[in-house]
């Protein structure tokens, strides 16, 4: 092999294992600060914090569930949230809402019943790590269009409506898991994925009306 390739070689894997190392250390850092915040939430003395202010203007979001139907996967339904000047709080608002289920009968919950969000940060790089109790995958269904219709309900309602978040990752119980219940990946963050929807992204729309 020519040397040149070699030095190329190595050059690619050392990159890789530094990567993998700066998303390895940024995890372990969420869940030390996930850990402290459960603990400050387990407090009974300390009252849980408003998601937004009473001045805090409504906005509209879309929030994405199965659709009854199978197709697509994934269905839009309007809702509103209050424009938190904190993104957390947004992004806790939107959860709460996909954690109530959907108001048409056309469309099903995406989360298992009586799944709880324990934890949730956005990191400067603008991923949202998110750690779900374990009801979340216990109570799952399974199966691979399930799962995918959970994941993508969670990641495509955070990252369509707040374009601070770029991808989203998912922690169960506080730990990484590979799956949710089997099949669908959990190892790496997700990205917005509105092929599974039936919402044009927003370039489509806007290079169809030119």
């Amino acid at each position: 092999m020519p040397r040149h390739i070699k030095i190329g070689l190595i050059a690619m894997g050392i990159g890789l294992a530094v990567a993998m190392g700066f998303f390895v250390n940024i995890v372990g850092r969420v869940q030390s600060m996930m850990k402290n915040d459960r603990e400050i939430e387990e407090n009974p003395f300390k009252a849980p914090q408003p998601l937004y202010a009473p001045t805090d203007p409504p906005v509209a979001v879309k929030l994405f569930f199965p659709a009854a139907s199978g197709e697509p996967l994934l269905t839009a339904e309007d809702e509103k949230i209050f424009k938190s000047g904190e993104l957390a709080n947004r992004a806790k608002q939107i959860l709460q809402k996909l954690q109530e289920g959907p108001h048409s009968e056309s469309m099903f919950p995406s989360l298992p019943k009586d799944t709880k969000v324990q934890d949730l940060f956005i990191s400067e790089q603008g991923i949202a790590f998110i750690n779900f109790s374990n009801t979340v995958a216990l109570n799952h269904p399974g199966g691979v269009l399930n799962e995918l219709a959970t994941v993508y309900s969670i990641v495509d309602s955070l990252t369509y409506n707040l374009p601070e978040i770029k991808e989203v990752k998912i922690l169960i119980g506080g730990v990484e898991k590979e799956t949710l219940a089997g099949h669908c990946l959990l190892l790496l963050p997700l990205s917005m994925d509105l092929s599974l929807t039936n919402v044009v992204p927003r370039e489509e729309k806007t290079a169809s009306l030119r």
